[in-house]
């Protein structure tokens, strides 16, 4: 059953499954909602009660806040968050892919009140200049708007760039379905901007996860074309606590095959 919950001028949509004794906050990916999870319930659903939120401009999340995230603002959010869902003082945490940017900047955040932290094909564990460039600065984002209303140039490059080969079809034609109507155009940069608010960097998060008793259980696609499992590795190589398990796969890994490696990490 699906629930709401006002913070601010904003009404968050989410929904809660699993019977657990421990909370699990989870972030879906891009252009997805909160009921992804769902196909985790049998493995997870037995240590967690998953609270799954709608991100900002996706789902049925109704998103109006004109001011960006900050940490007084994101401090705000999910201690009012928490108490709405009754959470106990600590806390587990999931993301998938964008959503790894929010479940990595709530852990850093907030790591003292931290169990587990699951990413699963999850971005954020890599360096991203032009994502940093188009929303964080005001140059970026007036280029991202022009991109918005004129997109020729960008599509044109695109088709020059795979001609070269730094990028295979497959991925190319993933991010052009994300951007081939003006509507798509504005909602990625709604949800890029709003993502950038949370996101702590690679920098950080390593620094800050590593000093914490947080427990790390990332699980990536060797085949995946949208996010390397290469991030995944590094970060392994420089946070204790940290297990990390490559499946061959894609970067599709909310199926009920994914399970099996759940159930194995939690020793079920």
């Amino acid at each position: 059953m699906e629930k709401v919950f006002h913070w601010r001028n904003s009404i968050i949509n989410y929904v809660e499954f699993g019977s657990g004794p421990e909370t699990l906050i989870c972030f879906h990916g891009y252009g997805q909602d909160c009921t992804v999870f769902n196909v985790l319930e049998p493995s997870l659903g037995k240590k967690y009660r998953l609270v799954s939120v709608d991100l900002p401009f996706q789902g049925k999340t109704i998103w109006r806040e004109e001011e960006k995230l900050n940490n007084e603002l994101l401090a705000d959010l999910m201690e009012r968050f928490l108490h709405h869902v009754k959470a106990s003082d600590h806390i587990s945490l999931l993301g998938y892919s964008i959503g790894g940017n929010y479940a990595l900047g709530f852990a850093v955040a907030f790591k003292s009140k931290i169990n587990d932290l699951w990413l699963i094909a999850a971005d954020g564990l890599k360096r991203k200049p032009a994502f940093n460039f188009i929303t964080k600065t005001k140059i970026g984002q007036w280029v991202f708007k022009q991109f918005i209303l004129s997109p020729g140039l960008f599509f044109s490059t695109a088709r020059f760039i795979k001609r070269l080969g730094f990028v295979n079809k497959k991925t190319l034609k993933f991010y052009k379905s994300t951007v081939d109507t003006k509507s798509k155009r504005q909602e990625l940069f709604d949800r890029w901007s709003s993502t950038a608010g949370i996101s702590p960097g690679v920098k950080k998060s390593i620094e800050e996860i590593s000093d914490s008793q947080i427990k790390s259980y990332l699980i990536y696609g060797k085949n995946d074309s949208v996010i390397s499992y290469r991030s995944a590795l590094r970060f392994q190589s420089k946070v204790q606590n940290c297990k990390v398990v490559l499946v061959d796969k894609g970067h599709r890994l909310l199926v009920s095959e994914t399970n099996k490696v759940v159930s194995k990490l939690l020793g079920q």
